[in-house]
Protein backbone atom coordinates (compact mmCIF):
# COMPACT_ATOMS: atom_id res chain seq x y z
CA UNK A 1 0.00 0.00 0.00
CA UNK A 2 1.44 3.54 -0.92
CA UNK A 3 2.74 5.91 1.94
CA UNK A 4 -0.29 8.19 1.66
CA UNK A 5 1.61 10.98 4.04
CA UNK A 6 4.72 10.99 2.21
CA UNK A 7 2.77 11.13 -1.09
CA UNK A 8 0.65 14.08 0.39
CA UNK A 9 3.60 15.80 1.63
CA UNK A 10 5.67 15.79 -1.46
CA UNK A 11 2.75 16.90 -3.21
CA UNK A 12 2.32 19.69 -0.70
CA UNK A 13 6.32 20.93 -0.97
CA UNK A 14 6.24 23.15 -3.82
CA UNK A 15 2.97 25.02 -2.66
CA UNK A 16 3.24 27.82 0.30
CA UNK A 17 3.14 26.17 4.01
CA UNK A 18 -0.36 26.09 5.79
CA UNK A 19 -0.73 26.84 9.11
CA UNK A 20 -1.98 23.38 10.61
CA UNK A 21 0.32 21.79 8.16
CA UNK A 22 0.36 18.19 9.34
CA UNK A 23 -2.89 17.72 10.50
CA UNK A 24 -4.02 18.80 6.77
CA UNK A 25 -1.84 16.28 5.97
CA UNK A 26 -2.89 13.55 7.96
CA UNK A 27 -6.31 14.68 7.49
CA UNK A 28 -5.83 14.35 3.11
CA UNK A 29 -3.56 10.93 3.91
CA UNK A 30 -6.46 9.95 6.10
CA UNK A 31 -9.29 10.19 2.70
CA UNK A 32 -6.95 8.91 0.38
CA UNK A 33 -6.35 5.73 1.91
CA UNK A 34 -9.99 5.35 2.63
CA UNK A 35 -10.37 6.04 -0.67
CA UNK A 36 -7.97 2.76 -1.73
CA UNK A 37 -9.15 0.24 0.89
CA UNK A 38 -12.77 0.80 -0.40
CA UNK A 39 -11.10 0.31 -3.89
CA UNK A 40 -9.33 -2.75 -2.91
CA UNK A 41 -12.15 -4.37 -0.99
CA UNK A 42 -14.66 -3.85 -4.55
CA UNK A 43 -11.70 -6.06 -5.51
CA UNK A 44 -9.11 -3.75 -7.76
CA UNK A 45 -5.51 -4.70 -7.35
CA UNK A 46 -3.19 -2.89 -5.79
CA UNK A 47 -1.91 -0.76 -8.73
CA UNK A 48 -5.55 0.00 -9.81
CA UNK A 49 -6.67 1.27 -6.65
CA UNK A 50 -3.81 3.49 -6.27
CA UNK A 51 -4.76 5.10 -9.71
CA UNK A 52 -8.32 5.66 -9.06
CA UNK A 53 -7.74 7.25 -5.60
CA UNK A 54 -5.08 9.49 -7.29
CA UNK A 55 -7.62 10.77 -9.56
CA UNK A 56 -9.41 12.56 -7.12
CA UNK A 57 -5.85 14.76 -6.90
CA UNK A 58 -4.28 13.95 -10.57
CA UNK A 59 -3.06 17.45 -11.22
CA UNK A 60 -0.85 19.07 -8.88
CA UNK A 61 -2.26 22.50 -8.52
CA UNK A 62 -5.50 20.13 -7.42
CA UNK A 63 -3.19 18.83 -3.71
CA UNK A 64 -3.11 21.82 -2.84
CA UNK A 65 -7.03 23.43 -3.81
CA UNK A 66 -7.68 20.19 -1.57
CA UNK A 67 -5.69 20.93 1.20
CA UNK A 68 -6.73 24.09 1.23
CA UNK A 69 -10.71 23.12 1.65
CA UNK A 70 -9.98 20.93 4.16
CA UNK A 71 -7.78 23.59 6.15
CA UNK A 72 -10.90 26.14 6.33
CA UNK A 73 -13.09 22.88 7.25
CA UNK A 74 -11.58 22.13 9.71
CA UNK A 75 -9.43 25.18 11.56
CA UNK A 76 -11.55 28.57 10.16
CA UNK A 77 -14.69 27.91 11.97
CA UNK A 78 -16.75 30.77 13.15
CA UNK A 79 -15.00 33.81 15.22
CA UNK A 80 -18.15 33.89 17.55
CA UNK A 81 -18.05 29.92 18.03
CA UNK A 82 -14.87 29.64 18.87
CA UNK A 83 -15.16 32.83 21.16
CA UNK A 84 -17.91 30.69 22.60
CA UNK A 85 -15.92 27.49 23.34
CA UNK A 86 -12.39 29.49 24.51
CA UNK A 87 -14.33 32.62 26.75
CA UNK A 88 -18.11 32.77 27.31
CA UNK A 89 -18.98 29.08 28.08
CA UNK A 90 -15.29 28.44 30.21
CA UNK A 91 -16.33 31.91 32.08
CA UNK A 92 -20.02 30.81 32.70
CA UNK A 93 -19.07 26.94 33.92
CA UNK A 94 -16.57 29.25 36.14
CA UNK A 95 -19.29 31.65 37.70
CA UNK A 96 -21.52 28.62 38.51
CA UNK A 97 -18.77 26.39 40.07
CA UNK A 98 -17.86 29.58 42.22
CA UNK A 99 -21.21 30.09 43.16
CA UNK A 100 -22.42 26.38 43.72
CA UNK A 101 -18.96 26.55 46.04
CA UNK A 102 -19.86 29.01 47.85
CA UNK A 103 -23.33 27.93 49.02
CA UNK A 104 -22.25 24.61 49.73
CA UNK A 105 -20.25 26.38 52.22
CA UNK A 106 -22.48 28.14 53.58
CA UNK A 107 -24.80 25.09 54.03
CA UNK A 108 -22.74 23.16 55.91
CA UNK A 109 -22.07 26.08 58.52
CA UNK A 110 -18.31 26.87 57.62
CA UNK A 111 -17.56 30.21 58.95
CA UNK A 112 -15.17 32.46 57.69
CA UNK A 113 -12.05 33.62 59.22
CA UNK A 114 -12.18 37.85 59.56
CA UNK A 115 -8.82 39.76 60.33
CA UNK A 116 -9.43 43.16 61.67
CA UNK A 117 -7.25 46.51 60.30
CA UNK A 118 -8.57 49.26 62.35
CA UNK A 119 -11.24 48.30 63.04
CA UNK A 120 -12.55 47.02 59.47
CA UNK A 121 -12.63 43.46 58.94
CA UNK A 122 -11.15 41.43 55.91
CA UNK A 123 -13.03 38.17 55.27
CA UNK A 124 -10.98 34.92 54.83
CA UNK A 125 -13.81 32.17 53.66
CA UNK A 126 -11.23 29.65 53.89
CA UNK A 127 -13.38 26.82 52.19
CA UNK A 128 -14.62 29.18 49.85
CA UNK A 129 -11.62 29.84 48.41
CA UNK A 130 -9.97 26.00 48.36
CA UNK A 131 -12.98 25.97 46.21
CA UNK A 132 -11.84 28.90 43.71
CA UNK A 133 -8.67 27.24 42.82
CA UNK A 134 -10.42 24.69 41.39
CA UNK A 135 -12.55 26.59 39.70
CA UNK A 136 -10.66 28.72 38.12
CA UNK A 137 -8.10 25.65 37.21
CA UNK A 138 -11.40 24.89 35.80
CA UNK A 139 -11.95 27.87 33.85
CA UNK A 140 -8.33 27.98 32.59
CA UNK A 141 -8.69 24.58 31.10
CA UNK A 142 -11.59 24.67 29.33
CA UNK A 143 -10.58 27.59 27.80
CA UNK A 144 -7.30 26.16 26.92
CA UNK A 145 -8.76 23.14 25.14
CA UNK A 146 -10.35 25.14 22.57
CA UNK A 147 -7.46 26.75 22.15
CA UNK A 148 -8.26 29.95 23.82
CA UNK A 149 -5.73 32.63 23.77
CA UNK A 150 -4.05 34.14 27.33
CA UNK A 151 -6.53 37.31 27.67
CA UNK A 152 -9.57 34.30 27.13
CA UNK A 153 -8.04 31.91 29.61
CA UNK A 154 -7.28 34.96 32.48
CA UNK A 155 -10.51 36.35 31.47
CA UNK A 156 -12.16 33.00 31.92
CA UNK A 157 -10.76 31.64 34.90
CA UNK A 158 -11.17 35.38 36.97
CA UNK A 159 -14.79 35.87 35.78
CA UNK A 160 -16.19 35.50 39.08
CA UNK A 161 -14.52 38.42 40.56
CA UNK A 162 -14.73 40.46 37.12
CA UNK A 163 -18.03 39.80 37.40
CA UNK A 164 -18.08 41.32 41.31
CA UNK A 165 -15.73 44.19 40.32
CA UNK A 166 -18.40 45.45 37.58
CA UNK A 167 -21.15 45.49 40.46
CA UNK A 168 -19.33 46.72 43.11
CA UNK A 169 -18.26 49.81 40.68
CA UNK A 170 -22.03 50.07 39.77
CA UNK A 171 -23.29 50.42 43.90
CA UNK A 172 -19.98 52.89 44.35
CA UNK A 173 -21.86 55.99 42.88
CA UNK A 174 -25.40 54.92 44.38
CA UNK A 175 -23.51 54.81 47.97
CA UNK A 176 -21.78 58.22 47.21
CA UNK A 177 -24.66 59.75 45.97
CA UNK A 178 -26.73 58.71 49.59
CA UNK A 179 -24.16 58.92 52.13
CA UNK A 180 -21.21 61.35 50.75
CA UNK A 181 -17.65 61.32 49.77
CA UNK A 182 -16.78 60.52 52.90
CA UNK A 183 -13.98 58.99 54.18
CA UNK A 184 -15.33 56.03 56.07
CA UNK A 185 -16.86 55.32 53.13
CA UNK A 186 -13.71 55.10 50.44
CA UNK A 187 -12.08 52.90 53.26
CA UNK A 188 -15.23 50.62 53.61
CA UNK A 189 -15.36 50.11 50.06
CA UNK A 190 -11.81 49.31 49.09
CA UNK A 191 -11.85 46.73 52.08
CA UNK A 192 -14.97 45.22 50.09
CA UNK A 193 -13.20 45.23 47.15
CA UNK A 194 -10.57 43.34 48.91
CA UNK A 195 -13.17 40.75 50.50
CA UNK A 196 -15.17 40.58 47.16
CA UNK A 197 -12.49 40.90 44.34
CA UNK A 198 -8.99 40.78 45.08
CA UNK A 199 -8.81 37.71 47.51
CA UNK A 200 -11.19 35.50 45.64
CA UNK A 201 -9.14 36.69 42.13
CA UNK A 202 -5.51 35.45 43.92
CA UNK A 203 -7.41 31.90 44.29
CA UNK A 204 -9.17 31.80 41.12
CA UNK A 205 -5.47 32.74 39.63
CA UNK A 206 -3.75 29.95 41.82
CA UNK A 207 -5.88 27.44 40.12
CA UNK A 208 -5.60 28.95 36.83
CA UNK A 209 -1.64 29.30 36.53
CA UNK A 210 -0.87 25.72 35.79
CA UNK A 211 -3.42 26.64 32.74
CA UNK A 212 -2.10 29.89 31.47
CA UNK A 213 1.25 28.95 29.28
CA UNK A 214 0.97 29.24 25.83
CA UNK A 215 -0.90 25.91 24.26
CA UNK A 216 1.35 24.39 21.48
CA UNK A 217 0.62 24.42 17.85
CA UNK A 218 -0.90 21.52 16.31
CA UNK A 219 1.87 20.92 14.29
CA UNK A 220 4.00 20.50 17.31
CA UNK A 221 1.41 18.78 19.54
CA UNK A 222 1.44 16.09 15.51
CA UNK A 223 5.71 16.01 15.91
CA UNK A 224 5.43 14.98 19.73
Amino acid sequence: MPDWNRLVRERLEPHQPLAHREEVVAELAAHLEETYETARLQGLTETAAAELTLQEVQKVNDWHVLAADIHRAKFQEDPMNRRTRSLWLPALLTVLSASISLAAAQFLGLRPHVVWINGMGITLYWPWLAGLTLCGALGAHLSQRAHGPLPARLAASLSPALIMLIVMLLILPWGLALDGIHFLTLVSFGFGLANWVAVPALALLLGAAPFLHQSPAPAQRSAA
